[in-house]
């Protein structure tokens, strides 16, 4: 490759990517959370409906439980084989509590709420019987009025998604099918310990287009052990050719000191920084050549895909489950560890240990535990940051208006920053006074520019070599 790459200047990128900068699924991001208590969380669900009681929702149902270790993952997961001891009376528990918590959701929340977006994650969420997802998504339905129109996803393993579990899923209305691919090369997919061909992708694929599935979403992840620029493009090229609708390209965040689960990779075979970068470049290359739009960060999707038509109409979200749709939605967590995001009130946690959700929704309880109501600080930067994931500019005039604060004036010091990251070509100030991330070298470095706003980062965070840009407490 050149030193300059469609727009990306390979140097600059170099130089912002090496910073640990957070990827802002949330702001404040979740270490400052607090613990809070059940008054504290059921305040927060009635500020939330009292603010906007016509609002329609999102829901997130998280299932915890897999067959098996995948020796990079991260999720909040419990390695659970089926024929094990008690196995069976642990998940028919669970589901048991998933429509218990709904029921106390519809108590706070109103029976008969709009919904226009389910999205079941894990784990593997198929690890349950499709009798049990039935009974929890026939309860939504009965709990809530999920609109006709409404994004229904779920996120799948192709070593354990059938034919039959796929029927399943479109006769509940699942409409959308996430697949966890990551990668596509033997070697890799057998240290990692997800070995799934590529023919059984293929499969998986064919089966969601026969079924009707309007989109079929690939994950990937570059920078696993083994992998080089070669495979990566390898994997590339065999995923274009199977046409995913919807694809995120995650780089590996290796933390065995946090996820016990990676103390079995091989670090010595991780790519270097060189390499990570030659591999993100190489999608930023294949993937538009072969028509999918940048959504931003690590996200593509084909034009007509839900995620690019909310890219173009303003209504992109940046939350747990990535770039997604919805930009006005409450989103409503279920189940262990699921997140909810309240619009302009604040985050919501519920418990992550399996236990302690059970035994807090089998005692009429909500399992809410943790989360951050927003100061009005809060409110401003959530309001910018969420301008830049979302829109890929920054947009002081509604800024004000929705906030009341004189943008000039109020971030004197982020704007001095912002003409720093100007000069080497990451944002450009339009005459009309929006600032505009630039396609795609800002957009890639995204988080560049979210770090300017996030004021919870350590001083030391936005530190380029020895230049020191930007210091929250100073």
């Amino acid at each position: 490759m050149s030193d300059r790459l469609d727009g990306i200047d390979r140097a600059v990128f170099r130089r912002y990517a090496s910073l640990a900068l957070p990827r802002h699924v949330s702001y404040p991001m979740p270490t400052w959370w607090w613990e809070l208590s059940g008054a504290d969380a059921a305040a927060m669900l009635q500020a939330s409906r009292a603010r906007r009681p016509a609002a329609d929702l999102s829901l997130y149902v998280h299932v915890p439980f897999c067959e098996r270790t995948c020796r990079y993952c991260a999720c909040t997961r419990v390695v659970q084989p089926k024929d094990c001891a008690g196995a069976s009376e642990r998940t028919e528990a669970y589901v048991a509590a998933l429509v218990r918590e709904l029921d106390l959701l519809a108590e706070h929340l109103g029976r008969r709420t709009r919904v226009r977006q389910v999205h079941w994650g894990g784990g593997t969420p198929t690890y349950l019987a499709p009798e049990q997802l039935a009974r929890v998504q026939r309860r939504i339905g009965e709990l809530f009025d999920i609109q006709s129109d409404a994004e229904l996803a779920i996120e799948l393993d192709p070593r354990v998604t059938t034919p039959t579990i796929l029927a399943a899923l479109r006769t509940l209305g699942f409409n959308r099918a996430s697949l966890g691919v990551q990668d596509l090369d033997p070697r890799v997919q057998e240290h990692v310990a997800r070995i799934q061909p590529v023919s059984l992708v293929r499969e998986t694929v064919a089966a969601c287009r026969e079924l009707g599935f309007e989109s079929v979403n690939f994950d990937l992840i570059y920078g696993l052990p083994l992998q080089t620029p070669d495979s990566i493009r390898q994997t590339l090229e065999q995923t274009i050719a199977l046409g995913p609708d919807r694809i995120a390209y995650y780089q590996y965040a290796q933390i065995p000191d946090k996820i016990a689960a990676q103390r079995g990779l091989d670090c010595t075979n991780l790519p270097d920084s060189e390499q990570k970068l030659e591999m993100y470049l190489l999608g930023q290359e294949l993937l538009p050549a072969a028509g999918y739009v940048f959504i931003g960060l690590d996200h593509f999707a084909k034009p007509q895909e839900r995620l690019a038509r909310a890219l173009r109409d303003g209504t992109l979200q940046r939350n747990f489950q990535g770039m997604t749709t919805g930009g006005n939605l409450d989103l409503i967590g279920v189940g262990a560890s699921s997140i909810g995001q309240l619009q302009r009130i604040g985050y919501v946690q519920n418990h992550r240990a399996i236990d302690d959700y059970l035994a807090a929704v089998t005692a009429g309880r909500s399992p809410i535990c943790r989360g951050k109501r927003f100061t009005a600080a809060d409110i401003v930067r959530h309001t910018v940051i969420s301008q830049i994931y979302c829109l890929a500019e920054i947009r002081p005039a509604e800024v004000e208006a929705q906030t009341g604060v004189e943008f000039a004036s109020y971030f004197a010091r982020e704007l001095g920053l912002l003409r720093e990251l100007a000069a080497d070509g990451l944002v450009a100030h339009h005459a009309d006074g929006r600032i505009i991330l630039t396609d795609p070298l800002g957009r890639v470095l995204m988080r560049t520019v979210g770090a300017v706003f996030d004021a919870y980062l350590a001083p030391d965070a936005y530190r380029v070599g020895d230049r020191q840009y930007f210091s929250a407490n100073a």
